[in-house]
């Protein structure tokens, strides 16, 4: 009954799990706002450094989570 239980509640807890990609834009949207962002998008070509800079982070902000969810991934793996 506890394992069956335990498998209920890990279940629970994966349906909750924000996508990878929600996550990302989350942590992005933290920096800059969508209104940010669509600016500096529209503005790629005007304001190259302002590009390159929330690029560079963008970037970063996805190796950084996909990097603590497989880690998040290997320890889980490491518990079975």
């Amino acid at each position: 009954m506890a394992e069956n239980e335990t498998m209920n509640e890990q279940a629970g807890t994966d349906s909750m799990r924000v996508s990878r990609e929600a996550e990302i834009a989350s942590v992005i949207k933290a920096r800059y706002s969508i209104d940010d962002q669509i600016a500096i998008l529209r503005q790629k070509d005007t304001k190259p450094e302002e590009y390159e800079a929330f690029f560079a982070f963008a970037e970063e902000v996805k190796a950084k989570v996909t990097a603590a969810r497989a880690a998040e991934a290997a320890a889980k793996e490491g518990q079975t």
